[in-house]
C-alpha cells in the first residue's frame, strides 16, 4: 500500500489513542545504499487486510514506499514495508507503524541496540505464497518504483532468488526468426498463468512485455519478440518463480527448430512467424520459405579463383521468388559474406574480390543465407589458380551493377582490375620462325599477324627504303589459321628483303605477355602496332626512328586515321564518367604535338629504355594498355612527359571497334592508378 504524502500537510499527524499494552519492535532490514525493509509480524485482522501507516516522528514517510502483508507459515501475516531511507537517517527518527489506525510497533532511536535485522530474516517464517508474492512484488512493482535505484535493486534481486531457492529450468536450445525473435526452450513442465510476469535480470531489472510461453511433455517454450531481447538470466512465474539461463548454444533458424515439435508447438510457433510478418520483412521470408520448402534457387558458379591477397568470385542465383538474402562463402573456417545485385526476374548476381590475409585453394563451401536467416549450403568448389583472364560472369554483374547505379566500392571492374593488377608477371614459351634475311635491325615492328594476309603484305611494303635498318615481329596464337599466315610472312619477307619473325604463342597468352616475350627478342627500340595499323605517309620510318633512338622518354605515343582520314586513336583520357578520346574524329591536320599519360596501344613507339623497363616491370599487366600507362606514369615521375607524335600518322583498315560496355568499364579501372599517379607528377 502506497501512503500519499501529502495527507497531513506539514503539520504533525493526528494524535493516535495508544493501547495499554506495550508496542512490538519493528524490525528493519538494510537493503541497499538508501533503501530498507520494515516489517511487522501480526495475527490476521477478522480475515481482511488491515490499513497500515508508517510515520517518521509523526510525519508521513516521504515517497516512494511499498507495503505488502504477505502470508506466514503458521498463520498471522508479515506487514512488510520498502522505504527509500538512508540508514543512517533512519535511525536518527523515532519509526512508528500503525494498523487500522492503532500503533503496533515502533523503533526509537534512543534505544541502545537498534531493531536491525540481516536479509534472510525477510523471508523467514514466510509460507511459500508469500515467498512468491515478495519476489514478485521485488521484480516488478518494486523494480519500476525505486528505478533511481535500478543497479542495487537487480543485485539485490539475485540475492533474493538465491535465498528463496529458486529453481532452476535447463535451457535445451533456441530458435531465432524474424528480426530479432527468439523461441527459449527449458526443461520444466508447470505452465504460467495467462498474463504471469517475465522478468530480466541484469545490470537492471526489466519486466519484458509480448512475451507467450507453452508447456510441451516437460518442455517450457517462451517466445520473446524484439523488444523483449535479453542475454541473461530470465524469471516466469509459472505459479512459482522459475529461473530461466540463456542457452548454452547459439539460436538455431527455426525450420530446423519445429522438426519432432507437436502439432499444437508448430501451429503455436508459425503463429508466432505469422503474427510478426505483418511487419517483419525477414518473417514474411520465413513463411515464403516454409511454404516452398523445396527451394527453387539454382546458383551457378562462374569463377572462384585464388588471386594474390584474396578470393576472385562470380555467382548467378536463380531466385525468382527472392527467398535468399546474401550468399555466404566458408573457407578455412573463415565465413565471408557477399551482396546480391538484382537482375529482372529475380536472378541474383554477385562478383568482386575478397581481400584474405592468406588466400588458400582448399576447398570453399557454398551456402544460400534465407531471408528468414537460415543458411543452406548448395555447393562446394575447390577454387582455381588466377591467371588473369577476365572470368564469366563478371561482365553480367557489371551490367546490373551500372543499370542500378551501384556504389563504387562494389564495382566488379574495379574488383577485377585490382585482382589482375595484383598478379606477378608471366613468361609464357613462345616458337620463333624467321623468314627473309638473317639480320637485325635498329628498330623493330611488333604487332599481331591479324587475320588478313593482305595487311601484312601492305606493312611490310610500307617499311620500303628502311628494310635494311627493320624487321617486323609478327605474333600469332597457335590454331587453324597459323599455317595461311606463316605462308604470308614468309612471303612477304622474300618479296621485299625485309626480316620477318612469327612469334607463336599459345592461345590464352596475354597481350601484354606476348608483347614482353616479343620485345625480349629484339636489341632496340620498339614500334608497337595494332592489327589493322600501318604506316601511311613518306618519311614515317626515318622520323620514328631518329625520334626513338635520342628520346629520353621510355613511350611515345602516334595518331591512327581511319579510310577518311580523320583521328580514330589518338591518346587516351579519363575523368570521372570513364574513358574519353578527346581527338577521336578530327581531321588531321588540326592535330598538334602534345603529351599523354595514356598511349593507345595501337601505336606507340618504345625507346630502348622503355623496353627495358617494361621487361623489368614487376606489374603482371594482363593487357597492353595499362602496362603502356605505367611506362607514361614512369615517365612523368622523372619529368620527361611521354610525347605525343602527329607528324606522321598511320592509318588502320577495318579491325574491332573501340571497346565498350564491361571491356570498356574494365580498362578504365585499369588505367586509372596510373593516371592518378601522372596527375600527382604535374
Amino acid at each position: 500500500m502506497n501512503m500519499r504524502p501529502d495527507a497531513f500537510g506539514e503539520a504533525i499527524a493526528p494524535a493516535i489513542a495508544c493501547p495499554s499494552r506495550a508496542l512490538d519492535e519493528l524490525r528493519i532490514v538494510p537493503l541497499s545504499t538508501g533503501l530498507c525493509a520494515i516489517y511487522l509480524d501480526a495475527l490476521p485482522a477478522g480475515g481482511r487486510r488491515p490499513r497500515l501507516t508508517v510515520t517518521l516522528d509523526g510525519r508521513p514517510v516521504p515517497p516512494p514506499s511499498l507495503a505488502a502483508a504477505l502470508p506466514l507459515e503458521r498463520g498471522g501475516q508479515r506487514h512488510l514495508v520498502l522505504l527509500a531511507q538512508e540508514m543512517p537517517e533512519l535511525l536518527a527518527r523515532d519509526l512508528l507503524l500503525s494498523l487500522d489506525g492503532v500503533p503496533r510497533a515502533e523503533a526509537r532511536p534512543e534505544w541502545l541496540q537498534p531493531p536491525l535485522r540481516p536479509l534472510p530474516a525477510l523471508i523467514e517464517g514466510l509460507a511459500a505464497g508469500g515467498r512468491t508474492r515478495l519476489l514478485k512484488m521485488l521484480l516488478t512493482t518494486a523494480a519500476s518504483l525505486f528505478a533511481g535505484h535500478g543497479a542495487d535493486l537487480a543485485a539485490l534481486a539475485q540475492r533474493m532468488l538465491d535465498l528463496c531457492a529458486v529453481p532452476v529450468a535447463r535451457p535445451l536450445g533456441a530458435a531465432a526468426f524474424g528480426a530479432g525473435h527468439a523461441i527459449r526452450s527449458h526443461a520444466w513442465a508447470e505452465a504460467p498463468a495467462p498474463g504471469a510476469p517475465v522478468v530480466a535480470l541484469g545490470r537492471q531489472i526489466r519486466r519484458l512485455a509480448g512475451c507467450d510461453a507453452r508447456i510441451e511433455e516437460g518442455l517450457l517454450h517462451l517466445h520473446l519478440p524484439p523488444a523483449a531481447r535479453a542475454e541473461g538470466d530470465l524469471v516466469i512465474f509459472t505459479p512459482d518463480p522459475v529461473r530461466l539461463p540463456p542457452p548454452e548454444e547459439a539460436a538455431a533458424p527455426l525450420t530446423a527448430w519445429l522438426r519432432g515439435r507437436s502439432p499444437a508447438i508448430r501451429a503455436w510457433a508459425l503463429g508466432r512467424v505469422s503474427s510478426a510478418a505483418a511487419e517483419d520483412p525477414a518473417a514474411q521470408a520465413l513463411l515464403a520459405e516454409i511454404r516452398r520448402p523445396d527451394l527453387p534457387v539454382r546458383l551457378a558458379v562462374r569463377c572462384l579463383c585464388v588471386a594474390p591477397g584474396g578470393l576472385l568470385h562470380a555467382f548467378r542465383l536463380e531466385d525468382p521468388e527472392r527467398l535468399v538474402r546474401n550468399l555466404r562463402l566458408e573457407l578455412a573456417g573463415r565465413h565471408l559474406d557477399l551482396d546480391l545485385h538484382r537482375a529482372p526476374g529475380g536472378t541474383g548476381l554477385s562478383a568482386g574480390f575478397v581481400p584474405l590475409d592468406e588466400a588458400e585453394a582448399a576447398p570453399c563451401r557454398i551456402q544460400i543465407v534465407l531471408g528468414s536467416g537460415r543458411i543452406t549450403t548448395v555447393a562446394t568448389v575447390q577454387p582455381a589458380a588466377f591467371d588473369g583472364t577476365a572470368p564469366e560472369g563478371f561482365a553480367d554483374v557489371w551490367e546490373v551493377w551500372h543499370r542500378i547505379s551501384g556504389p563504387a566500392e562494389a564495382n566488379p571492374a574495379r574488383a577485377l582490375a585490382a585482382a589482375r593488377s595484383a598478379c606477378p608477371p608471366r613468361r609464357i614459351p613462345v616458337l620463333i620462325q624467321r623468314f627473309g634475311p638473317i639480320r637485325t635491325g635498329r628498330i623493330a615492328l611488333i604487332a599481331p599477324a591479324g587475320t588478313h594476309p593482305d595487311l601484312i603484305f601492305a606493312r611490310a611494303a610500307a617499311v620500303g627504303a628502311g628494310s635494311g635498318q627493320a624487321e617486323i615481329l609478327l605474333t600469332l596464337p597457335e590454331g587453324p589459321a597459323a599455317a595461311r599466315l606463316r605462308d604470308a610472312a614468309a612471303a612477304a619477307a622474300a618479296l621485299h628483303d625485309l626480316p620477318h619473325r612469327l612469334v607463336l604463342h599459345d592461345a590464352r597468352a596475354h597481350p601484354a605477355e606476348v608483347l614482353r616475350a616479343a620485345a625480349a627478342l629484339t636489341e632496340g627500340p620498339v614500334l608497337l602496332l595494332g592489327a589493322t595499323v600501318v604506316p601511311a605517309t613518306p618519311g614515317w620510318f626515318e622520323d620514328w626512328l631518329g625520334h626513338l633512338e635520342e628520346t629520353p622518354a621510355l613511350v611515345t605515343a602516334g595518331a591512327v586515321l581511319d579510310h577518311e582520314g580523320a583521328v580514330w586513336e589518338g591518346p587516351l583520357d579519363l575523368d570521372a564518367e570513364g574513358l574519353l578520346r578527346p581527338l577521336d574524329g578530327l581531321p588531321a591536320r588540326r592535330l598538334a604535338g602534345t603529351s599523354t599519360a595514356l598511349p593507345s596501344p595501337e601505336l606507340a613507339g618504345l625507346s630502348r629504355a622503355g623496353v627495358a623497363r617494361l621487361l623489368a616491370s614487376a606489374t603482371g599487366h594482363p593487357d597492353l594498355a595499362p602496362a603502356l600507362a605505367e611506362l607514361a606514369a614512369a615517365d612523368r615521375a622523372t619529368g620527361t612527359p611521354s610525347p605525343f607524335r602527329v607528324s606522321h600518322p598511320f592509318r588502320r583498315f577495318g579491325g574491332a571497334a573501340h571497346p565498350a560496355g564491361f571491356a570498356e568499364a574494365l580498362l578504365v579501372e585499369e588505367l586509372r592508378p596510373h593516371a592518378a599517379a601522372a596527375a600527382e607528377g604535374l
